[in-house]
């Protein structure tokens, strides 16, 4: 309606570009910013009765909202009739298996732009174009907005094209003059397939002022081809299982041999911390001499039942000598010695050294 309305206007347009949305697209973004403000000015100077006449100004400005959108969506359309009628049937001219072998990719991983073929190329070159034109002409919100339209198009549409037209061929296999486009049948084949989606992808990526798309394609196209471009990793988390069951049931047990005061060896682990090696060498040092220490206890408790049991053996009887020594008195440099014997209690003098 759009198209047909422009053509039969004033402006007798024989055709409607890219430039001539864009410019649609400013006059009616100006047209919806000014009818919020037309709209306060109507409603302080109308009196209350009359502010239900400004709902219409509320449908005009709905009617606008849905205009711009068309609008918008009319570049998909113009993207979207070049890559189905204008592109697409030169997909049969393509084999990807002859295309890795004319031009062999290296074995390492390829990240960087590569050469595509007419196809995907012919779309890189469109998309290009469209967004010289409206770089100039739409403000960052719109282009933004435009062409995440535009790469969710085309992130859809070229892997479903790609496999229509080889089950399109492979419907005509038994017409040989009429040779189509078939999926890559060698490894080398479906790579350089899904290495020249990739590059077409980073390629409309790093056009300035879009926002980067997450591209999908290549997934698709890999399941398609059951083929992986960059193989996954695989982690197995069974040994780290078992691993943690075996300490765990490692633990229980020598807690339980501790418990139970049994002689078995235990395994020493390993602390997590430096805090946890301290604990575990003071506790290491300790044990040998609490060991030590219960030993000597017992020796001085043997050793004084010994002595108590000497003691009442030699205890004295009346007519036995009793001894007693006194302390050492110092007096005028002499030491004396003195013991008392069963003589009536009266001290004598055992030995004399002078100093």
């Amino acid at each position: 309606t759009t198209h047909q309305g422009a053509i039969q206007s004033a402006a007798r347009l024989k055709s409607i570009n890219a430039k001539h949305l864009s410019l649609v697209t400013q006059c009616v973004g100006m047209v919806t910013a000014i009818l919020p403000h037309v709209r306060a000015a109507l409603m302080a100077q109308l009196p209350s009765k009359q502010h239900t006449l400004l709902v219409d100004l509320d449908k005009i400005k709905k009617e606008y909202a849905e205009h711009s959108e068309m609008v918008l969506n009319k570049f998909v359309n113009i993207i979207g009739g070049i890559v189905e009628h204008g592109l697409a049937p030169r997909i049969s001219s393509i084999n990807f298996d002859s295309r890795a072998k004319a031009n062999p990719l290296p074995a390492e991983d390829v990240t960087g732009p590569i050469p595509c073929c007419v196809f995907l190329e012919g779309v890189n070159t469109n998309i290009k174009k469209m967004h010289q034109v409206l770089n100039a002409l739409l403000p960052n919100v719109h282009m933004q907005d435009v062409f995440s339209r535009i790469f969710a198009y085309v992130d859809q549409k070229i892997p479903a094209i790609l496999i229509s037209a080889a089950a399109a061929s492979s419907a005509q296999s038994d017409k040989p003059a009429k040779a189509g486009f078939s999926l890559p049948q060698t490894d080398e084949g479906k790579r350089r397939m899904i290495l020249e989606v990739e590059s077409m992808t980073i390629n409309l990526n790093n056009l300035a002022g879009v926002r980067p798309w997450d591209f999908t394609a290549m997934n698709v196209l890999e399941r398609k081809l059951d083929y992986e471009l960059r193989p996954k990793v695989e982690v197995h988390p069974a040994e780290t299982v078992s691993e943690t069951v075996e300490s765990h049931e490692n633990a229980s047990e020598t807690a339980e041999s501790l418990k139970n005061g049994s002689g078995a060896e235990v395994p020493k682990e390993v602390p997590s911390s430096e805090t946890d090696e301290k604990k575990a060498e003071h506790v290491v040092e300790n044990e040998p001499q609490e060991s030590v220490k219960d030993s000597d206890d017992s020796e001085a408790k043997e050793a004084d039942a010994t002595a108590e049991t000497s003691a009442e053996e030699s205890s004295p009887n009346d007519d036995k000598q009793v001894s007693k020594n006194y302390p050492v008195n110092e007096m005028n440099g002499t030491e004396s010695e003195l013991s008392l014997e069963d003589n009536g209690g009266k001290p004598e003098v055992v030995g004399e050294e002078t100093g």
